[in-house]
């Protein structure tokens, strides 16, 4: 019987009003090529994608796609207690705004004010009621103090490993990328690789995670 993998990919777009959003330059491109990898490695594959190309989503996977992050959360919840192992990849925007205007907002010559609130911690949420056979791998964006933000994070949401890049990866094909296991005695940094390897060292874990 084959394993499940659940993967969460993309930006998400949180509107302001029907045509304006806060979200990131955030392609899709390494849930893609994870989701890939997966499925060559024999996994069902559940890909969760926030607004990306139609060309940036994987074939060979069930496809929810969705835009806020209150959604991804919400389709994530559905998924991820029959997942095998869950990777993070998406980049969830932080903040969205506290109210979504119904009317396209006219623009004016004065400065605009708008207050925002926190989105849900997707992986936070989801890794709190982790088991113990799960694995949950993460990213860290980070531009400076990239290992201590990182674990960080990966102790802070439950994640039993975390990957680091930086704002150069967002739409490119490869990246400078690190892991922090909570396995390992050391952060691997695996240097500038495209994004098919990272994929590769990403299953990789997960397999050695699982063991």
């Amino acid at each position: 019987m084959s394993k499940t993998i659940l993967i969460l990919s993309g930006p998400t777009h949180e509107y302001i009003d029907p045509v304006r959003f806060i979200g990131n330059a955030s392609s899709g491109l390494m849930g893609k090529a994870i989701a890939e990898e997966a499925a060559a490695r024999g996994y069902a594959v559940e890909f969760v994608s926030g607004p990306v190309a139609g060309n940036n989503l994987p074939q060979a996977a069930s496809l929810h796609r969705v835009t806020s992050a209150q959604e991804m959360l919400d389709q994530a919840q559905k998924l991820f207690p029959s997942a095998d192992a869950t990777v993070f990849a998406a980049a969830v925007a932080d903040y969205a705004p506290a109210e979504k205007r119904t009317e396209k907002m006219a623009k004016s010559t004065g400065e605009l004010i708008l207050h925002l609130r926190p989105t849900p911690d997707i992986a936070k949420t989801l890794c709190a009621n982790k088991r113990a056979d799960q694995v949950a791998i993460g990213f860290a964006l980070q531009t400076s103090d990239g290992e201590f933000n990182a674990t960080r994070k990966l102790e802070g949401k439950n994640l039993d490993g975390i990957v680091l890049n930086t704002p150069a990866t967002l739409g490119a094909q490869d990246g400078d990328f690190s892991f922090l296991s909570r396995s390992a005695e050391a952060f691997a940094h695996w240097g500038v690789i495209d994004k098919a390897e990272c994929a590769k060292r990403i299953l990789d874990a997960i397999g050695d995670l699982s063991a």
